[in-house]
């Protein structure tokens, strides 16, 4: 199987790297509270001056920057959507909107480009802080930090059942093209829909073993804390310099 669809980057060896995961999710949650919190006429210098510390954040991470570009890709659309269709939720929305609609178009075009850049910027900060830790040591962070147990158990086995799918999808797919080489020109939707089922079958039979040895090896609802965290003085000094800057950007300027 392969394993690093998820994990690539977080073996690196940089600043953002080093510190502890409850510092990064302190700080990643305060960052996206202060970004979000900012009024929907505000203008648009003050989202540059986010988006600046936070790819200054991401040049210190060390991540290749086509690789953040992807992982934020993926969520563009509806990004997008809930952006672009802001006016027209205003204008259609009733007669005293629509007459706001002719009179303030310029504060609807500082709302819309608020939307974008608040859901852009969280985005970046959730791309930044999954890359750089690994998700079993934010698992044990978020524990510590007194999380709901019942949220980190099913975290917990999601991430370790997505692998299960993964692998399913790469031998089907492998069987698949060892039977049909060369792309498929008629009946792509039930060849494809017969590999989905598959898929799912198969990957829900593997999960079944998987959980009776996890049984039988004394599985209890709880996973051993084999990690342990070390929280450093310059992890406390950079969370409150970080989140100072962004509330000084949010409240001064």
């Amino acid at each position: 199987m392969k394993h690093d669809f998820i994990d690539k980057y977080s073996n690196l060896n940089s600043l953002v790297h080093r510190l502890d995961p409850r510092i990064k999710i302190i700080v990643s949650l305060a960052a996206i509270i202060i970004i979000v919190s900012e009024p929907m006429n505000s203008k648009p210098w003050h989202f540059i001056y986010y988006f600046i510390m936070l790819a200054f954040a991401c040049l210190c991470s060390k991540l290749p920057v086509y690789y953040i570009i992807k992982r934020i890709l993926v969520v563009m659309p509806f990004i997008l959507m809930a952006a672009l269709f802001y006016p027209f939720s205003v204008y259609f929305n009733g007669s005293e909107e629509r007459v706001l609609f002719d009179y303030q178009q310029s504060q609807i075009l500082f709302a819309t480009i608020s939307i974008f850049s608040k859901a852009f910027l969280a985005v970046l900060i959730l791309v930044l802080l999954t890359s750089t830790e690994k998700f079993r040591r934010l698992l044990l962070a978020m524990r510590k930090l007194r999380m709901p147990v019942i949220v980190g158990k099913l975290s917990a086995i999601l991430y370790r059942y997505i692998f299960v799918l993964s692998d399913e999808y790469l031998r089907t797919t492998r069987a698949r093209q060892s039977r049909s080489p060369g792309k498929i020109k008629t009946g792509r939707l039930k060849i494809y829909g017969n590999q989905a089922a598959m898929i799912f079958l198969r990957s829900w039979e593997r999960s079944q073993v998987i959980y009776k040895s996890m049984l039988s090896r004394g599985y209890s609802g709880e996973y051993p804390g084999i990690h342990k965290l070390d929280l450093r003085i310059i992890d406390i000094i950079f969370a409150l310099i970080f989140i100072f800057s962004l509330s000084a950007i949010r409240i001064w300027f």
